[in-house]
């Protein structure tokens, strides 16, 4: 039997705009190529993880069309939240174009309690926990060209036929983790991935974790901690410097759960001589001391992010997760007094928070001065955690597909939840997730990017559906843009219905710039008509941003681009109008305008010499 190729993949967080793409490391598929050739079956299987700078830029067809041509046995997709229903689509694709190839899931999506990823017919097998030994036990269960392994493996799901929903009775056993990291390796060190390909190393050098919180899916895999030792932690910080790295995240979910963490942290600081990289990783605030914040700043930390929650007792009471307000307080003063950012985390939406109880949190942070930056989130109720378990007795109704945000309590409607998140923007001064500056420069390679549609005479001939990137940009220029509405939303949704996780950006620019045209191309029925036409299918980032407060943001964009020279004769109200809908980008020279000369949704885009877009 010849070697079966087998594929490792990791989608990327999808972008708001066609700007690269920076940080889907496949940690996962390393870990299990490295895992699975460590326990010889390199011989049997040519394993191999999919490039990350192609899983970042492909388009939906694309990206199935290059698995394909791979020509794989097996592929496995690692889901998340924000990419497990791209995933699935693209597996489904993938399966239509090489029939007979085996999908496996696995990752915090694949859990016994989400049936609609288990009851889907676009994948062979399901990971179910910590995957590398089920990963190798899988492929060491197929040698001998069975479809399904002969004996069943733990933590393995198997559904009992395509599309079928889940049947609890063929839930996989709880897989026992490894007994210690070290039994993983280094993805690093084997050379499976590499710390200068976006100068960053992830490092996980526990799993588990000592909390229970209710809202966080991390503790259900793993009945203890487990570590990786000191000497492997030691060879990764030794390859990050020789690469060049400049950023360090630290993946375990509570940095200072371990009893040794002083020690731990002065093993950072050896690994980091001179701090020729920043680190970066969670803590509790609690227990964090001038002392340790001293050997967090001399080890290289320049950021840590924090969990408060909520300050409410009877929230803390239902997550499971009691705060210490006055540990906490000294612990936030204490990093900041250190020259360390402090990032501070609230849920809204959390069983047992009132309107008030959750502005009550707002106040604390802000009046105290608790924070660096505030973070303030919905309450998501995620696949495997005790949330989920408890939704029904606990009131929550959310979201069926990701990203699962609450939508009601039984104290909080979602009229109150939209109203907080507004209030947390006034209260810490920011806008959450605020959109990038549209992206406008293209250049005449870039035509897997670019679709540039003249409705008024010969039109550039499209880009083939399997050539697309996954960020595509619709240019539509015309005299008359709003009497061409109904051929734009055609083209729209064709370009959505051949790529339906498309990060889409339609600019639409007026060829005749006279006042008339300029205020034609602002109207609401325009701009709404076609903000609709994007969202009829709605993916994961336009759900994210449902519950969010300002202008639509999520996958697709309108984009309105005008000349600068027209914007004193332009109505200020029909700008304003326009920009609930739409970013209003005014071409012309650079410096043209000064950025607080401009509203939030407005930007200048300076075309020569060098085009950039620039905003307030």
């Amino acid at each position: 039997m010849s070697t079966r190729r087998v594929l490792l993949v990791q989608l990327p967080i999808p972008p708001l705009g066609p700007a690269p793409i920076r940080g889907n490391v496949p940690l996962a598929g390393a870990y299990l190529k490295l895992y699975a050739e460590t326990r010889g079956l390199g011989a049997d299987y040519d394993i191999e993880v999919f490039p990350a700078p192609l899983a970042n830029t492909l388009g939906d067809r694309a990206l199935a069309e290059a698995l394909a041509a791979r020509g794989p046995w097996l592929v496995g997709f690692t889901c998340y939240l924000w990419n497990v229903e791209r995933t699935l689509w693209v597996a489904r694709e993938l399966k239509r174009l090489r029939p007979g190839v085996k999908v496996l899931v696995g990752g915090p999506e694949i859990t016994t309690d989400n049936a609609w990823v288990l009851g889907s017919a676009d994948y062979d097998f399901a990971a179910v926990g910590e995957g590398e030994q089920t990963f190798a036990a899988l492929l060491l269960g197929l040698l001998g060209g069975e479809d399904v392994p002969p004996v069943r493996i733990d933590g393995l799901y198997v559904p009992p036929g395509a599309g079928e929903r889940f049947r609890p009775e063929l839930a996989p056993k709880f897989r026992t983790p490894l007994p210690d990291l070290d039994r993983l390796g280094s993805p690093y060190l084997a050379g499976v991935l590499d710390a200068a390909d976006e100068r960053m190393l992830l490092l996980e050098t526990t799993r588990g974790c000592v909390f229970n919180c209710k809202f966080c899916y991390y503790p259900k895999s793993y009945d203890k901690q487990y570590y990786l030792s000191t000497d492997l932690v030691s060879a990764s910080l030794a390859h990050a410097r020789t690469r060049g790295a400049e950023e360090v995240f630290l993946l375990d979910p509570t940095l200072n759960q371990r009893k040794d963490f002083a020690e731990f942290v002065r093993l950072l600081a050896r690994g980091n001589p001179g701090r020729k990289f920043k680190y970066f990783g969670e803590l509790r605030a609690e227990g964090i001391t001038p002392e340790i914040a001293s050997l967090l700043a001399e080890a290289g930390f320049t950021e840590v992010e924090v969990g408060l929650q909520s300050v409410e007792r009877d929230a803390m009471d239902l997550m499971a997760r009691r705060n210490n307000l006055k540990a906490f307080e000294k612990g936030v003063r204490a990093l900041i007094d250190a020259g360390i950012s402090v990032t501070v985390d609230l849920i809204v939406g959390l069983p047992g928070d009132t309107e008030e109880s959750v502005r009550r949190g707002f106040r604390y942070l802000r009046d105290g001065g608790l924070y660096s930056r505030a973070q303030v989130f919905n309450l998501a109720v995620l696949p495997g955690t005790a949330f989920r378990h408890e939704a029904g007795e606990l009131g929550l109704h959310f979201q069926p597909r990701p990203p699962y945000y609450v939508l009601r309590t039984p104290t909080l409607d979602r009229a109150a939840l939209l109203g907080l998140m507004h209030e947390a923007q006034d209260v810490f001064d920011v806008e959450f997730d605020a959109a990038p500056p549209p992206v406008l420069d293209f250049g005449p390679h870039d035509r897997t990017r670019v679709w540039r549609v003249d409705l008024d005479g010969p039109r550039d001939t499209a880009p083939a559906p399997a050539e697309r990137a996954q960020a595509l940009t619709l240019w539509f220029r015309a005299a008359d843009l709003p009497r061409h509405s109904a051929e734009i939303a055609r083209l729209i949704r064709q370009s959505l219905d051949v790529n339906p996780y498309t990060t889409l950006q339609v600019v639409l620019e007026p060829s005749a710039p006279d006042a008339e045209s300029v205020q034609r191309v602002l109207g609401p029925a325009l701009l709404n008509a076609l903000l609709a036409a994007c969202l009829e299918n709605p993916t994961y980032l336009d759900k994210f941003y449902a519950l969010l407060p300002g202008r639509p943001n999520g996958a697709k964009r309108l984009v309105v681009l005008l000349p600068l020279e027209a914007r004193e004769a332009t109505d200020p109200d029909a700008v304003a109008e326009a920009g609930a809908f739409a970013s209003v980008v005014w071409r012309g020279a650079a410096g043209a305008a000064e950025p607080d000369d401009l509203e939030p949704h407005e930007y200048v885009w300076a075309a020569t010499p060098i085009a950039q877009p620039v905003g307030g």
